[in-house]
C-alpha cells in the first residue's frame, strides 16, 4: 500500500516515489532524528529542510511539480 502525502501547496505525491528523489544527506539526517514518524510528517519535514539547504522549494513541493 502506497502513502500519499500533500505537498505544501496542496499537491497530492505518492510517498515511495518522493523518496526515491529525496536528497541523500537530508533524507538519511530526518530519518535519524524523526524515526518513528507519519509519511506526511517527514514529507513536510523534508519540504522545509531542502529549502533551508537549498534556498528555494523542493520540485516536489511545487504547484505543478515536474517528476
Amino acid at each position: 500500500m502506497n502513502a500519499t502525502v500533500t505537498n505544501k501547496n496542496g499537491k497530492q505525491v505518492d510517498f515511495d516515489s518522493a523518496v526515491n528523489l529525496m536528497d541523500d544527506d537530508i533524507r538519511e539526517e530526518l530519518h535519524a532524528s524523526l524515526a518513528p514518524t507519519t509519511p506526511q510528517a517527514f514529507f513536510t519535514a523534508y519540504e522545509e529542510a531542502h529549502y533551508q539547504k537549498f534556498g528555494n522549494d523542493w520540485e516536489l513541493s511545487k504547484r505543478n511539480p515536474i517528476w
